[in-house]
């Protein structure tokens, strides 16, 4: 699952940590209601839009997050 694939609305917990683009570190448990994303012209990036923060990820240094979202979010049930 991509990580533009998320759902607007749904709360997301973290499962395996992660730092976006700028440095902030997203932790184990942490948990993240997503809003929408905006990719960033010419940069290779995306804003995601969460209610608790907004993460900048590129797709070249965090393609992990990025082409797997399921392996570091999945939804709080």
């Amino acid at each position: 699952m991509r990580i533009t694939d998320l759902d607007a609305g749904e709360a997301y917990v973290v499962r395996q940590s992660f730092r976006d683009d700028r440095g902030t570190l997203v932790l184990p448990g942490d948990r993240m209601t997503y809003e929408r994303y905006r990719a960033v012209p010419v940069t290779g990036a995306f804003e995601i839009v969460f209610r608790e923060e907004t993460l900048v990820l590129h797709e070249d240094r965090q393609s992990d997050v990025c082409e797997h979202a399921e392996w570091f979010l999945s939804v709080d049930e």
